[in-house]
Protein backbone atom coordinates (compact mmCIF):
# COMPACT_ATOMS: atom_id res chain seq x y z
CA UNK A 1 0.00 0.00 0.00
CA UNK A 2 1.54 3.96 -0.81
CA UNK A 3 0.79 6.61 1.53
CA UNK A 4 -2.35 6.37 3.18
CA UNK A 5 -4.73 9.55 2.72
CA UNK A 6 -5.64 10.50 6.25
CA UNK A 7 -8.90 12.88 7.21
CA UNK A 8 -10.09 13.53 10.94
CA UNK A 9 -13.70 13.64 11.25
CA UNK A 10 -15.49 15.38 14.21
CA UNK A 11 -18.20 12.46 14.26
CA UNK A 12 -17.12 8.85 15.94
CA UNK A 13 -19.43 7.11 13.54
CA UNK A 14 -17.80 8.16 10.28
CA UNK A 15 -14.46 7.02 11.28
CA UNK A 16 -12.81 3.52 10.09
CA UNK A 17 -10.55 3.79 12.90
CA UNK A 18 -10.11 5.76 16.99
CA UNK A 19 -6.68 7.22 17.48
CA UNK A 20 -5.09 8.09 20.38
CA UNK A 21 -1.79 9.98 21.17
CA UNK A 22 0.61 8.53 23.25
CA UNK A 23 3.72 10.17 25.08
CA UNK A 24 6.13 7.46 23.99
CA UNK A 25 6.83 5.56 21.31
CA UNK A 26 6.50 1.48 23.29
CA UNK A 27 3.00 2.92 23.54
CA UNK A 28 2.06 3.00 19.87
CA UNK A 29 -0.54 0.34 18.41
CA UNK A 30 -1.60 -0.08 14.46
CA UNK A 31 0.60 2.92 13.53
CA UNK A 32 1.31 0.55 10.39
CA UNK A 33 -2.28 2.16 9.26
CA UNK A 34 -1.41 5.73 9.01
CA UNK A 35 2.19 5.55 8.73
CA UNK A 36 3.12 6.94 5.75
CA UNK A 37 0.59 8.90 5.54
CA UNK A 38 -0.59 12.13 4.71
CA UNK A 39 -3.39 14.41 6.06
CA UNK A 40 -5.90 15.81 3.16
CA UNK A 41 -8.33 18.72 3.41
CA UNK A 42 -11.47 16.80 2.53
CA UNK A 43 -13.44 14.05 3.32
CA UNK A 44 -13.76 12.41 -0.33
CA UNK A 45 -10.13 12.38 -0.95
CA UNK A 46 -9.38 10.19 1.95
CA UNK A 47 -8.25 6.46 1.84
CA UNK A 48 -8.76 6.43 5.94
CA UNK A 49 -11.15 8.77 8.03
CA UNK A 50 -10.13 8.90 12.12
CA UNK A 51 -11.48 10.51 14.80
CA UNK A 52 -9.86 11.56 18.06
CA UNK A 53 -10.26 10.34 21.19
CA UNK A 54 -9.39 11.10 24.49
CA UNK A 55 -8.69 7.85 26.30
CA UNK A 56 -6.92 5.11 25.55
CA UNK A 57 -8.91 2.35 25.75
CA UNK A 58 -11.10 3.36 23.15
CA UNK A 59 -8.05 3.68 20.46
CA UNK A 60 -7.54 1.48 17.72
CA UNK A 61 -4.47 3.10 16.84
CA UNK A 62 -1.76 4.56 19.38
CA UNK A 63 0.17 6.99 17.63
CA UNK A 64 3.12 9.76 18.77
CA UNK A 65 1.90 12.95 17.81
CA UNK A 66 5.19 13.25 15.82
CA UNK A 67 4.70 10.31 13.72
CA UNK A 68 1.29 11.45 12.84
CA UNK A 69 0.68 12.78 9.44
CA UNK A 70 0.46 16.20 8.40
Amino acid sequence: MGKAKVFIVTQEYKAKYKVFFVDQSYKEKNTQLLVPGELVRQEYQADVKVFIVDQGYKADIKIMRKHFPN
